[in-house]
C-alpha cells in the first residue's frame, strides 16, 4: 500500500512537471493557459494528497480535521473555478487551436476533478480503463469517502 500511494504521487507531479513543460513549449493563448492551469491546480491537489496519505500510513495516523475541512473547500473551489473558467475559454480565445487545445484540456481537468473528489474513475492495473468503467458501477473516490465519513 506504501509503494502504491508514493506512486500515486510521483506519478501525478510527473505529470503535473510534464503538462508545464509542454505549456511552455507550445505558443498557445489565455485560453489554453486558463485550461493549463487548472489541470495543473488539480494535479497538485492529487499529489500532495496521495503524498499526504503516503505519510500518514508511514506514521500511522489518521487525517486530520483540518486536512478534511481544507479537502471540502478544495471540492468548493474547483468547482467555482472549473465553472468560471469555461465560461470564459470562448471569451479568451485567440484562435481555434487556442480554442480547441483549451476545452481539451480543460475536459481532461474536470475528469480529474471528478476522480479526485467524486468517482473514482481509475480501474485496473494501467489505471483508466474504459471497458472496466462501463461495466462496474461507479465507486466514490478516496477524497468524496473521506469528506463524507467526516460529515
Amino acid at each position: 500500500m506504501k509503494k502504491q500511494l508514493l506512486n500515486l504521487a510521483i506519478g501525478e507531479c510527473a505529470a503535473l512537471c510534464t503538462f508545464i513543460y509542454i505549456y511552455r513549449l507550445l505558443n498557445l493563448g489565455m485560453s489554453s493557459f486558463l485550461a493549463f492551469a487548472y489541470l495543473i491546480f488539480i494535479l497538485l491537489q492529487g499529489s500532495i494528497y496521495w503524498f499526504y496519505r503516503y505519510i500518514l500510513l508511514i506514521k500511522r495516523v489518521s487525517f486530520s480535521i483540518k486536512a478534511i475541512k481544507l479537502l471540502r473547500f478544495l471540492r468548493q473551489l474547483n468547482m467555482i473555478v472549473l465553472l468560471v473558467i469555461g465560461l470564459i475559454i470562448p471569451i479568451f480565445k485567440s484562435d481555434f487551436k487556442d480554442l480547441f487545445i483549451a476545452i481539451g484540456l480543460f475536459l481532461f481537468g474536470v475528469i480529474e476533478y471528478v476522480n479526485y473528489y467524486w468517482y473514482r474513475l481509475s480501474y485496473g492495473k494501467l489505471g483508466f480503463n474504459i471497458r472496466i468503467l462501463f461495466k462496474t458501477k461507479l465507486q466514490e473516490s478516496s477524497i468524496n469517502k473521506l469528506i463524507n465519513k467526516q460529515s
